[in-house]
């Protein structure tokens, strides 16, 4: 059998970027036809990170600011179960709007083999609560006047 987190390396993803510059990701709740898909972004510490933005009624919820280390979580939805995947990001672009990923967790509801690693157990419960909840996991970022 082919170990997945051998196989996929590293890739490349589009962020986004507040006015000031400050890279980001958005935390969000995505439904289509036949699939939902929940994305959380969480700290080097693994904890959900402050949103300098938040609109729970929209696909895109939390703008969330990123750090190398960060980590981002995923959780995939449709009618034969849910796939979980963790990247942790490994390189921020000054350039351009892109980042560098590299997935430290996968599983499939499909594949029975694979427990949940105890190391990212509450994210992974957290993406997966998102699902059904669509509550934001970021916590909102407040300022003091």
């Amino acid at each position: 059998m082919i170990n997945m987190m051998e196989t996929i390396k590293e890739k490349k993803i589009k962020i986004a970027r507040t006015r000031n510059g400050t890279p980001c990701l958005w935390e969000s709740l995505m439904s289509f036809s036949d699939l939902k898909r929940a994305t959380v972004i969480y700290g080097k510490n693994k904890v959900a990170k402050n949103a300098v933005f938040v609109n729970q009624e929209r696909d895109k919820q939390a703008l969330v600011p990123i750090q190398i280390g960060d980590y981002i979580s995923k959780a995939f939805e449709d009618k034969h179960g849910i796939a979980l995947s963790v990247f942790r990001i490994d390189e921020i672009s000054s350039m351009e709007n892109t980042a560098i990923v590299t997935p430290v967790f996968r599983k499939s509801s499909l594949v029975q083999e694979h427990l949940v690693d105890t190391e990212f157990e509450v994210m992974i419960n957290q993406t997966i609560e998102k699902l059904s909840s669509s509550r934001v996991i970021a916590n909102p970022k407040t300022i003091s006047i």
